[in-house]
Order: C-alpha cells, then structure tokens, then sequence
C-alpha cells in the first residue's frame, strides 16, 4: 500500500475535520448513553415505544454529518496522509470507524426497532451494553485525534 504525502496544510485540515467531527459524535454517544436510552426505560404505558419510535426516526439525522466527515477522512488518512499522522494511527481510526458502523448499524439498530415495538428490559440492557462499546470507541477516538492534534502543533 503507498501513501501519497499531503501537505502540512493539507494534513491539518484533515486531522482538524476528523477531530471536529468525532468530538461532535462522541458528545452524541454520551448523551444517549447517560441521558436518553436510560430515560427510555422510564416510561410506561407505550410512551417508551413511541419514544424510541421517534427516537429511531432522527438518530441517524443527528448521527450521520458527524459520522460520514469522520468517515471520509479516517478513509483520506490511509491513502493520503502528511509525516504527522502515522500508518497505525489512520488505521486505527479506520478499525474504530468500522467496530462503531457495525455496533450502530447491525446491533444497536435492531435493538432500537425492538425497543420502538415493545419495550423489554433485557433488549434495553443490550441495547445499554453494545452503546458503552460504542461510547468508549468514540472516547478512545476522541484522544486519537487529540494526539494527532497535539503532534501537528509540535
């Protein structure tokens, strides 16, 4: 694989778009996993389904600008990429962008769909479990791109 050499500028502004774009979805995470699954668990008599209902409709509104900007350019680091972000850091970026896909679109979604028809307490702590996975994914992405940051400014 060869990597064609960005500029500094070039690299700077990718790492600063990648950085912006990660700390907008890990704040997201972490409200959803402190504030809106627990509160979901809360209510009864079909307000929680129709809460995750709606919930559901907006997640990836919300989830997605951040996500597909992280996306693109953790796919730019691989293939283009200035001396201050090594190989194992864009590939790293890229394995923590493919671990959250699959946990948000192939795990936590069909739990979301479940908790939106009937709300089950087991389903819920599922959905609670993949999403701390998901939050300190987002965490440890979060300091990945704060120390590439950090090597930019050196």
């Amino acid at each position: 694989m060869t990597c064609l050499t960005a500029s500094r500028g070039a690299t700077a502004a990718l790492v600063l778009a990648q950085t912006l774009a990660v700390l907008y979805t890990t704040g997201f995470v972490w409200t959803l996993q402190l504030m809106d699954y627990p509160l979901a668990a809360r209510l009864r008599d079909g307000a929680s389904e129709s809460y995750m209902a709606a919930h559901n409709q907006m997640f990836w509104r919300v989830l997605a600008p951040g996500l597909l900007v992280a996306g693109v350019t953790s796919v730019l680091f691989v293939v283009a990429r200035g001396p201050a972000v090594p190989l194992w850091a864009a590939l790293l970026s890229l394995v923590l962008l493919v671990l959250i896909m699959t946990l948000s679109g192939v795990v936590a979604t069909p739990d979301r769909v479940a908790l939106a028809k009937h709300f089950s307490a087991s389903v819920h702590a599922h959905l609670l479990g993949v999403s701390w996975v998901r939050t300190a994914a987002f965490t440890a992405w979060s300091g990945l791109d704060a120390w590439l940051v950090w090597r930019l400014m050196r």
